[in-house]
């Protein structure tokens, strides 16, 4: 059976993964900050296994490792994040200050990935994915507004330790998972979160060696740096 691991799958693009993947038959271990299992997920069963992950929690980050230790990993999907104000882009919530921005979402998934890439080289081929958003794309001069610098930085840091990643054995690429309509993306995004993640799981099992260190969108087209 093959395995995946879900980090922030309380809601969104995450949650949907998860209830896709333990569909399909997968042993899937999901993360939420309560360690509750959603009632979207009620009807997956014993194929879901629940964490309880703040992702700006160290100890919490260790009690994973501990957790899945031995544990291989044929995926691991990074889907936590936030966007820079409360509400994600369309909602009128305050601003989320900068230096927490940058821990959830460019420092953090570097962590958790640190601490189960044994997990990921234990499977024949681990794929180590980052939700990351075409927002964080500076090619062309683009101004990016603080989300995007976020995810521009994650994905600098992804390319950062592609080879080394690669000389494991494990692909980690940067993944844009289009417009969706979930909280954070609104619900004016013309992609429903199943499209979202069908594409994902797509894209992800078709992934080469080769890819190590990609920015690639859910349908699998390259972007831009």
């Amino acid at each position: 059976m093959p395995t995946v691991l879900i980090v922030g799958a309380n809601k969104g693009i995450g949650l949907e993964l998860a209830r896709q993947y333990a569909a399909l038959g997968w042993r899937v271990h999901a993360t939420t900050r309560s360690g509750e299992r959603p009632d979207e997920l009620a009807e997956c069963g014993e194929n879901l296994a629940m964490h309880q992950l703040d992702i700006q929690m160290a100890d919490q980050i260790a009690r994973l490792k501990q957790d899945l230790q031995g544990v291989p990993l044929d995926v691991a999907i990074h889907a936590a994040g936030t966007y820079d104000k409360e509400g994600g882009a369309f909602g009128s919530g305050p601003p989320i200050p900068r230096e927490t921005v940058f821990a959830i979402n460019t420092e953090a998934p570097i962590k958790v990935a640190e601490a189960i890439f044994e997990n990921l080289t234990r499977a024949e081929l681990g794929r180590l994915v980052f939700i990351s958003s075409a927002d964080g794309i500076r090619a062309g001069g683009r101004q990016l507004r603080l989300y995007g610098e976020s995810k521009a930085a994650l994905n600098d840091q992804i390319r950062h330790f592609s080879n080394l990643w690669a000389h494991n054995g494990v692909i980690g690429i940067a993944m844009h998972p289009g417009w969706v309509r979930t909280e954070m993306g609104g619900p004016d995004g013309p992609i429903l979160p199943e499209q979202s993640a069908a594409g994902i799981r797509v894209t992800v099992d078709r992934l080469t060696p080769a890819q190590c260190g990609a920015f690639l969108d859910f349908r699998g087209a390259p972007l831009p740096w």
